[in-house]
């Protein structure tokens, strides 16, 4: 039986291991994600947080593929804003739609001085018949954000939406609480988002 339970122990000990140094090399370089809807909404929305299982991201990957690598990037944490911003000019000056070249033009001006807080994910209308639509026609949505400090200020969503005509935007949060670390926000189903704050 002492050999059983310490082969037990000793069991539980290496799986423990293997699993923490699974999560550190994953985590090595990238960012931290985590964003989760609230309990009361989870049923209604949900939060793709691989890019690579988001219905958005694929077709993202065959209409603007360098959009989609510069999503990848930041997501990995090989890409912060000012490159981001970059990859947004050169998309601003080869598109020929001018809604969406304003609406670029308007968020390079606007990540003036942020940085990421978490990468790219997919926000994702799970439950229609449950789901509400605001006065703009834009889903309301409680998100848990653990990347959020107390000291951090000036948090905005970067958002990628097909539902909107101009594509792009820099959304305010209807509110957030830093000390919940939570926010509620305005969002598309569909759209890929990252939420950005004033850089320290």
């Amino acid at each position: 039986m002492k050999i059983a339970k310490r082969f037990m122990t000793l069991a539980l000990a290496t799986a423990l291991g293997v699993g923490c140094a699974t999560v550190g090399v994953s985590a090595a370089g990238s960012r931290t994600n985590a964003i989760t809807v609230s309990d009361e909404q989870s049923a209604i929305y949900e939060i793709v947080q691989k890019l690579e299982e988001s219905e958005s991201f694929k077709e993202l990957q065959t209409e603007l593929p360098e959009v989609a690598d510069a999503f990848a990037k930041v997501n990995e944490g090989k890409m912060e804003v000012e490159e981001f911003k970059d990859v947004l000019k050169t998309l601003a000056d080869e598109t020929t739609d001018e809604t969406v070249k304003a609406a670029l033009e308007e968020l390079v001006e606007k990540l003036e001085g942020k940085e990421f807080v978490t990468g790219f994910d997919e926000f994702k209308v799970i439950d229609s018949d449950k789901a509400e639509k605001n006065a703009d026609g834009k889903y309301d949505v409680d998100l848990s954000v653990p990347g959020m400090t107390d000291n951090g200020d000036g948090y905005q969503v970067v958002v990628y939406s097909k539902e909107d005509a101009k594509k792009w935007d820099v959304v305010d949060p209807t509110s957030v609480d830093k000390e919940n670390k939570t926010m509620e926000v305005a969002l598309d189903d569909g759209a890929l988002f990252s939420v950005v704050a004033d850089a320290e």
